[in-house]
């Protein structure tokens, strides 16, 4: 379990390092930092309502501000446009 304080944080940190990240991130790139969130924090899910992807992680919701809201929001494998499971998915070749 990880503590929603290490979440805040990371995003904390991603928002420092990127002068323009809250901008992007809510203009747009809203999914890509959810996809962050995801790969960083597996156990979470991508949550989208057709205008704002959302992560949740243990009934918690985050975007780049830090905590947000659940409105009418669902997991984003739900819309049948995207397989987040081969995006993970990370492949080596040796």
């Amino acid at each position: 379990m990880t503590p929603f304080t290490e979440i805040l944080k990371f995003i904390e940190l991603v928002r420092e390092c990127f002068p323009n990240a809250q901008k992007i991130c809510t203009e747009g790139s809203c999914i890509r930092f959810a996809l962050i969130l995801k790969h960083q924090y597996p156990k979470g899910q991508i949550l989208y309502n057709s205008n704002h992807a959302i992560f949740e992680y243990e009934n918690r919701f985050y975007d780049i501000n830090g905590f947000t809201k659940k409105t009418n929001h669902i997991p984003l494998t739900d819309y049948g446009i995207i397989q987040l499971d081969n995006i993970l998915k990370l492949k080596y070749d040796d």
